[in-house]
């Protein structure tokens, strides 16, 4: 059964907020799906650069009023 996550790392510093994004990612199963929560667009793309390169992943930003939310996907 495929498992859907949340993770508010918006009040958690650069660069401990990609090491707990990171974890979480290397944690998932096939189907599996994160969301997270930032708010620093730096971080946002580092996330970015972090699952870009993994061909069974796939990452969607998506701004709203005080953050930005990132959806990624395993399949």
């Amino acid at each position: 059964m495929p498992a859907n996550r949340n993770i508010d790392l918006q009040d958690i510093d650069w660069p401990i907020s990609i090491l707990n994004c990171k974890k979480e990612v290397s944690q998932m199963k096939s189907g599996d799906q994160i969301e997270v929560l930032v708010k620093d667009i730096d971080v946002v793309n580092n996330i970015t650069a972090l699952i870009k390169p993994l061909f069974d992943h796939s990452i969607e930003t998506h701004r709203e009023t005080k953050c930005y939310r990132l959806i990624i996907k395993k399949s």
